[in-house]
């Protein structure tokens, strides 16, 4: 089958491993673990164990979406289920989608530098150079984006997961008890709070086409999310076990302040290199982000991805400047998570219909006329 994208421009389908990464965490597995702890208490892992099986279930729904339109994206085949006009409007929300989800991403890591490496600084100086990074890093293109992808995921192996386990020996494994204590509507609200955590893998949808042979890279797909579901798992348990229930309330970055306890023979402030070994990852993912949303736009206004980053990145220094008070950001933050269990429990399942019920009433209607030509 013909390809959409040139050859030079397709990545390993083994790649998908740092994508999926990046897209799936970033600033939040700094601080998630008082948000799912709100409703479920000690028991919200098990709202991390849910969430990360409907991963799966979802992903393998986006694999058969774009399976069954071989060279096409999501702006494509928007266009092909709903005709250009309907089509073209969930086009642009998406783009707005994974462009707020970048900001979001981005404002997050600003407000963690500020708060614990620069609190005297000023934001503008920090968003600026932030804002030059990403633009640098896209001006690369996809694969360039998949390099620093792989690097941050290399450092997450290297560095960050080791710095978790040395928390271990602080430990208080008895906090833990007792394991079941809240009911299934709590679990249910702690898992509405861990989705937000997930957001970004959507980001298949758009990127899918420049993987060479795309359905081998499934397995990979689903091995990282079970991966990040692991992650997740294993910061929040740590977390539960170094923190009491009324600790965890007062902490902004239960991460962070875990690390706190860490010293090494060079740094004594552990948490320091992990949020600068996380800027690497960071980049990565608001890179991802907005690569989607200029594919967007250039799907389906036929915009240079150059204007449309520009025009993103103003956006975001704009964004940056308006979005000061913290309640603010925050409503932000919570309407971007609203709006996305939306699309991946909402929008995604409607899509896998629609395909499906396309592609077998194609395939009828392609038998009969073949019954109809045999028998003329």
């Amino acid at each position: 089958m013909k390809k959409a994208v040139d050859e030079k421009y397709l990545i390993s389908p083994f790649l998908i491993v740092p994508l999926m990464y990046v897209s799936m965490v970033g600033s939040g597995v700094l601080n998630f673990q008082r948000e799912v702890a709100e409703h479920a208490g000690y028991n919200a892992y098990i709202s991390v164990i849910l969430v990360g099986i409907s991963i799966h279930l979802i992903l393998w729904m986006i694999y058969k979406i774009l399976y069954s339109n071989q060279v096409l994206d999501v702006t494509a085949i928007n266009h092909t289920c709903f005709g250009k006009i309907v089509g073209n409007t969930i086009n642009i929300a998406i783009v707005l989608y994974f462009f707020f989800g970048a900001y979001i991403e981005f404002k997050s890591y600003i407000e963690v530098i500020q708060v614990w490496v620069f609190p005297s600084m000023k934001i503008l100086p920090i968003s600026t150079i932030l804002v030059l990074f990403i633009y640098y890093t896209l001006s690369g293109g996809f694969r360039t984006v998949t390099g620093l992808s792989f690097l941050g995921f290399l450092l997450t192996l290297i560095f960050i997961i080791p710095e978790n386990l040395s928390v271990l020996p602080y430990t208080h494994p008895r906090n833990l008890m007792p394991l079941f204590n809240h009911s299934i509507t709590d679990i249910l609200l702690s898992s509405k709070s861990m989705v937000y955590q997930f957001l970004g893998f959507e980001a298949l949808l758009f990127f899918y086409p420049f993987i060479k042979t795309p359905e081998k890279s499934q397995k990979w797909a689903h091995f990282m999310v079970f991966f990040v579901t692991l992650i997740y798992l294993m910061v929040l348990i740590i977390t539960f076990m170094y923190f009491s229930e009324g600790q965890l309330r007062e902490i902004s970055w239960p991460t962070l302040n875990m690390l706190k306890i860490v010293e090494g023979p060079v740094f004594q402030r552990i948490e320091y290199l992990a949020i600068s070994l996380w800027l690497v990852k960071n980049l990565a993912g608001i890179s991802l982000s907005l690569w989607s949303a200029c594919r967007g736009m250039k799907n389906v206004f036929q915009i240079k991805p150059r204007a449309s980053l520009l025009t993103f990145l103003v956006g975001f220094l704009i964004l940056d400047y308006l979005l000061k008070d913290r309640s603010i950001f925050r409503w932000t933050s919570e309407f971007y998570a609203d709006v996305g269990l939306y699309f991946i429990y909402g929008y995604i399942p409607i899509m896998f219909v629609l395909t499906q019920v396309r592609k077998n009433w194609n395939k009828g209607s392609s038998s009969t006329a073949d019954a109809i030509t045999k028998n003329d």
